[in-house]
């Protein structure tokens, strides 16, 4: 057979490889948010895999073959949670500006994305102390370097004059709890968007670190 003739059945079969592969990557999401919402409703010691199975109305074979232990899930929910963390926060510290002005985008972005993956961040602030000590060493290394950024940028406020003399670790830790704390109780269809509740956490921020006259 001509080589032409075969690049039709290449391309179907390449293509269906590729459709395959997206397909899989939705049920894993899938499976990863489903599982996320179970564990904090739930708690993550007392779901069991039965219970993911059941909600995303799986047989427990094929649950397995995306996942085979709940502590695989638990570390991919961490890992999703602190890398977008991670990745948001060394963009925007890279970014031009003064460093209140990316002190307001971290707020924005920080309250933003806690208001769009709240069951995610809630497993990751509840049960990264249950990972196995090696990926949880790992996880903490990318929470230390977020912090650290945060820190950085808060120093550079004090340095160059935007905030009075503060206790920048603890400015950090106030800022991040406040943040962190809205994935518990933000609603989608509360009075107030995601970008009006980051006004006013930044004009709490600000009142607090200003120069007082």
């Amino acid at each position: 057979m001509p080589e032409g003739d075969d690049m039709p059945q290449k391309e179907q079969a390449e293509g269906a490889v590729r459709g395959g592969a997206r397909a899989s990557k939705v049920r894993r999401e899938e499976l990863l948010a489903v599982a996320a919402r179970l564990f904090c409703e739930k708690g993550y010691l007392t779901t069991t895999m039965d219970d993911i199975a059941v909600e995303l109305n799986f047989t427990k074979p094929a649950l397995y073959y995306y996942v085979k232990t709940k502590h695989e899930l638990l570390y991919e929910i961490c890992e999703s949670a602190i890398n977008q963390l991670i990745e948001g926060v060394r963009d925007i510290d890279g970014r031009p500006g003064s460093a209140v002005e990316k002190l307001r985008a971290l707020v924005t972005w920080h309250v933003n994305m806690f208001s769009r993956s709240g069951d995610i961040i809630n497993v990751y602030l509840a049960d990264e102390s249950a990972l196995e000590p090696e990926k949880r060493d790992y996880v903490r290394s990318l929470s230390r370097e977020y912090e650290s950024i945060y820190r950085r940028i808060i120093q550079q406020a004090v340095d160059d004059g935007s905030f009075r003399e503060l206790n920048v670790a603890m400015t950090v830790r106030a800022i991040t709890g406040m943040c962190n704390w809205l994935a518990s109780w933000y609603r989608t269809d509360g009075q107030m968007s995601s970008d009006d509740i980051a006004d006013v956490f930044f004009d709490i921020i600000m009142k607090g670190c200003l120069e007082k006259e």
